[in-house]
């Protein structure tokens, strides 16, 4: 007993040693898209009701994230602004999720397994962001801990967790369910009942799907879907060396736990297929799949000989080190820099009261709002802006944001071309790819 609870602690413990203290910058959009869900007066009815109109992910992670908020207190807290030290606050239940992954890897698979989960800055960015990624690399890994340990109920409720937050839990669940079954008959699979649980919301997945079938013109490359396989332990050649160690597992557990060992490593290679028809990817999913993976080469770790083993232990501490010892280059969430920007709309307010702001995506027009509560108008750019630009105040505030290829993307450049020749423009806010401009009419 006293030796698993040494072994939990341990893998919580390093990740907790690399990804505290808890980032205080600004939310960026999606996080905001939580915050907005939990840190006004909603109700869990009415999180429903927006995850199912607004978002294109499954409600779980928000009604934990709306409970989290309701029992520290930060419900309702942005109610009249967002209060100092918000951020850091809520992003502490991730990294809870984060750690209580980290530990059961460590616990299942060992100091290896625990060491490449936590060098891994796929990981570990995301596990500190106020978004679900933690919480299905963790329904995942305890999915993958019910097959490997023969406990398909642990299996089917874990998989159930992971089907409510976040839709590509599938892509590793089919595999694993698959393996379960080659492993023990099909007949196991009547024990994945709870499964059944998810049909109430099938309906809305399937609405969803639609709209993500629908974004071609914001679909990334399809081959993103490949990042998991070199993102564990942090560099590429680290990552090919487990898979490595991975691959020799299943060929000599090829009669056992082989292809159990595989399962994690082919959950990118359908996903990557599932990216060919809906538009699935995004580099921000990457470290979700790292827990299995890690526990996978923990588990096969095992069967090498001391010296190999050793030796593994040696490069993958080496690379956690570094990674720990890097200071501020340690991995982050994503800054947009909405702290900056809203002081600097505050500004611009004293000066031109009830100024109108452009923008080119709703998302980053949110994010502007939750953090600057001034009086003013944010809307989207629209070709009437192009051809007649709204310079009425003398000044003109836009909100750029080059994410990718849409009808405001392609205003916003034509109007930034318009102004350029009618006044004074200025960029005053660049961070994360938020561009905050400023039209003034004097020079």
């Amino acid at each position: 007993m006293r030796t698993a609870s040494f072994a939990f602690l341990l893998g919580a413990g390093l990740f907790l040693l690399a990804v505290l203290p808890p980032s205080g910058r600004a939310f960026w959009f999606d996080e905001v898209f939580t915050a907005n869900l939990v840190t006004f007066r909603t109700s869990p009815q009415k999180v429903l009701e927006r995850v199912e109109e607004e978002d294109a992910h499954p409600p779980g992670f928000y009604l934990l994230a709306w409970a989290y908020a309701k029992a520290t207190g930060l419900w309702g807290s942005a109610v009249e602004g967002v209060p100092e030290g918000l951020e850091a606050r809520l992003r502490l239940l991730p990294i809870a999720l984060g750690a209580i992954a980290s530990g059961l890897v460590s616990l299942h698979g060992g100091m290896a397994a625990a060491l490449a989960l936590a060098s891994s800055p796929a990981f570990l960015e995301r596990a500190g962001e106020f978004r679900m990624y933690p919480l299905l690399g963790l329904f995942w890994t305890l999915a993958y801990l019910g097959v490997l340990r023969d406990r398909p109920f642990l299996a089917a409720w874990a998989g159930l967790g992971a089907l409510y937050t976040h839709y590509l839990a599938p892509f590793l669940l089919l595999p694993l369910y698959g393996a379960m079954a080659l492993k023990r008959g099909w007949r196991s699979l009547l024990a994945l009942w709870p499964l059944l649980l998810y049909l109430p919301w099938l309906p809305v997945f399937l609405q969803q799907l639609r709209g993500g079938m629908a974004m071609a013109a914001a679909r990334p490359g399809p081959v993103l879907a490949l990042e998991p396989l070199y993102r564990l332990g942090g560099h590429e050649p680290l990552a090919l060396l487990l898979l490595g160690v991975v691959l020799y597992g299943a060929w000599r557990e090829r009669k056992g736990l082989g292809l159990l060992l595989l399962v994690p490593f082919l959950a990118p290679l359908l996903w990557w297929a599932g990216s060919l028809l809906v538009n699935t990817v995004s580099l921000r999913y990457v470290g979700a799949f790292l827990p299995p993976m890690a526990l996978a080469v923990g588990v096969a770790a095992r069967g090498l000989g001391p010296l190999a083993r050793g030796g593994l232990l040696l490069v993958l501490a080496t690379a956690y080190l570094g990674l720990v010892l890097s200071g501020e280059a340690r991995p982050k969430p994503p800054n947009e820099g909405y702290h900056e920007k809203a002081r600097l709309m505050e500004a611009i307010e004293r000066r031109y009261p009830d100024p109108l702001v452009l923008g080119d995506e709703r998302g980053r027009l949110i994010s502007l709002r939750y953090y600057w509560r001034g009086e003013g108008t944010l809307r989207l750019v629209g070709p009437e802006d192009v051809s007649h630009p709204p310079l009425e105040k003398r000044a003109l505030v836009l909100l750029r944001y080059p994410g990718w290829v849409a009808p405001e993307q392609i205003w916003m450049t034509r109007l930034l071309n318009e102004l350029k020749d009618m006044g004074t423009l200025k960029l005053l806010n660049g961070e994360g790819g938020v561009l905050l401009y400023l039209w003034r009419e004097e020079p």
